[in-house]
């Protein structure tokens, strides 16, 4: 029998879809998953960390530069409970959309003309920032765990 009318696999691919279905937020992960993906984006890399813990306080600020090409992305990361609030400057100051992947789906702020940016109710975990300037191309950086 040729292959193209052995009817089989379909019969198995349809019996696996019915019996154990892929949970839909499984696939609603999957799909966000590779939407986070910009291979457009310049990749900026972690420059330096700072943690202050144990400087002052109860949970001072971890504080995280990254750099590509001539932007620098300057982040202070305050931590409340299972979240985290971030501050963040671009150098050189300029307006930008920028968006923060994190577990609870990516969350969108805007920088200022001076490069200020805050964004508030982060997830806890890995946070990666995608930088899109008005100007230029977009910079994304690496996962990093806060």
């Amino acid at each position: 029998m040729p292959h193209d009318h052995d009817p089989t696999p379909t019969e198995l691919r349809g019996l696996a879809t019915r019996m154990d279905p892929v949970p839909a937020h499984l696939v609603t992960l999957a799909k966000e998953a590779l939407s986070w993906r910009d291979p457009a984006a310049a990749l900026a890399q972690l420059v330096r960390q700072v943690e202050l813990a144990g400087v002052r306080g109860d949970a001072p600020p971890d504080l995280f530069t990254f750099t590509a090409g001539d932007l620098t992305i300057e982040v202070e990361a305050a931590v409340t409970g299972t979240t985290v609030a971030l501050t963040g400057q671009l150098v050189p100051p300029q307006p930008a959309r920028i968006r923060v992947d994190h577990t609870n789906g990516p969350s969108w702020v805007d920088a200022d003309g001076l490069g200020r940016f805050s964004a508030t109710g982060i997830a806890r975990g890995n946070v990666r920032l995608s930088c899109y300037p008005q100007d230029d191309g977009p910079v994304q950086t690496s996962w990093t765990l806060i």
